[in-house]
């Protein structure tokens, strides 16, 4: 009997499982199968342009062009007197087109008289500090004796105004006023090489007054030396006496206002012959120091301790001739370095740049303006006189086609090669 109610509880088990999802006989329940996933269309693969390495003209004028400046929002350009006009700065807002308007700053008797029977001079401007610096040639004539050599630019005037009170000397023969060829800023301090030679004069009271660190405090008949700091370190270089050119470094005292020592720091060179120094410059958050030199360049990677050449063009036979005096490292690429000066050996503007540090260069002179002149142009080589990078970042190359005018002020873009 037990059997029989297990079975028949099974049967009626099977009959209620049945009734809840069909017999066997019955068609299957039809599943929708999920949907097929359609292929996205691709956006076409774009291959981004290569840079192209050129140089395209921002301004030009009849006069030569030395130097630029930016300041206030603005640049600042100097052109050099000419037969009819004195010599002159310019400025335009930035950043810096084909269109911008270029008005006249206000020179405040710091303006070069035109040339007469004088030879072009050019003015020399630099940032220094908070301030603009002019620095010109000064020349003991009748016409141009009471020309100021060094002038300044600051927020709170609206013209140059002379700063040179403390450069005028006097010997028991004449009286003449210091010409600086260049001026720093380091530890609160100036320094300029205001008198040529192996001249540097430091002040702390912002040029009113000047006291020897090297030289003395007159004109000397000599290349003016040419310097650069790297914290207590003072770097020289030139050629003075004549044709004996030299590199050396010293030693600042506590508060830079002398050598701590006239003995010179350690330091391997190659001969430098008689290859006059054009500059002398480091690469900031490097320990690379870069000195141009007649015909070549030379580079140290142990912060000044030891160069060598990384240009080098030999006295005789050589390609070509540079004398390197422009030279930029990029702000946000260190590695790339761009230099310019002139070609001496075949009287043309010389320009270069390099993407690895200085180890290699390309030479894309053929590119500046002047590049076709003859050496034996009558009106003097053409030159790269300076190498700026704006607050836009772009590069920014003074050019002068000839050595006494045809200045241009150009931007430089760098390719990808």
């Amino acid at each position: 009997m037990h059997q029989h109610i297990k079975t028949t509880a099974m049967m009626a088990a099977c009959a209620l499982l049945l009734a809840a999802c069909g017999s066997s006989d019955d068609d299957p329940v039809p599943v929708t199968p999920p949907p097929v996933a359609q292929p996205q269309p691709q956006p076409p693969v774009v291959t981004p342009e290569p840079v192209v390495t050129k140089l395209e003209v921002l301004s030009s004028s009849a006069r030569a062009m030395d130097s630029v400046a930016f300041y206030g929002g603005a640049a600042y350009v100097s052109l050099a007197n000419s037969k009819t006009e004195g010599s002159a700065v310019m400025r335009a807002t930035l950043p810096l087109t084909t269109a911008s308007n270029w008005s006249p700053v206000g020179m405040g008797g710091c303006a070069m008289a035109p040339q007469g029977d004088f030879i072009m001079r050019s003015p020399r401007i630099k940032m220094v500090g908070e301030n603009m610096w002019l620095m010109q040639p000064w020349a003991d004539t009748p016409d141009t004796m009471n020309e100021p050599s060094t002038c300044t630019l600051m927020a709170s005037t609206a013209s140059f105004i002379p700063r040179d009170q403390d450069l005028k000397v006097c010997n028991e023969y004449f009286c003449e006023t210091l010409s600086m060829q260049d001026i720093e800023l380091h530890n609160g301090r100036l320094y300029s090489n205001a008198g040529g030679g192996n001249n540097l004069l430091t002040s702390k009271d912002s040029g009113a007054t000047w006291q020897v660190v090297r030289g003395s405090k007159e004109s000397i008949m000599c290349y003016s030396s040419k310097f650069h700091f790297i914290g207590d370190r003072l770097f020289v270089g030139g050629e003075c006496p004549l044709d004996m050119a030299f590199v050396e470094s010293y030693r600042m005292n506590a508060d830079g206002s002398k050598l701590a020592s006239e003995d010179k720091l350690p330091m391997t060179l190659p001969d430098l012959e008689n290859r006059n120094v054009q500059f002398i410059d480091s690469v900031e958050g490097t320990k690379q120091v870069f000195v141009g030199v007649e015909g070549g360049l030379l580079r140290s990677e142990d912060s000044g301790a030891s160069f060598k050449f990384v240009i080098h063009e030999p006295l005789t036979d050589a390609k070509g001739y540079p004398y390197i005096g422009a030279f930029l490292a990029l702000k946000d690429k260190p590695s790339t370095l761009v230099i310019g000066g002139f070609d001496k050996m075949h009287g043309r503007p010389y320009l270069a740049w390099s993407k690895d540090g200085g180890s290699t260069w390309t030479d894309i002179s053929s590119m500046v303006p002047g590049y076709a002149n003859k050496a034996d142009d009558e009106h003097g080589t053409g030159s790269v006189s300076a190498i700026m990078q704006d607050p836009q970042g772009r590069i920014i190359v003074v050019v002068n086609e000839r050595a006494d005018g045809q200045g241009r002020l150009m931007q430089l873009t760098l390719g990808d090669k």
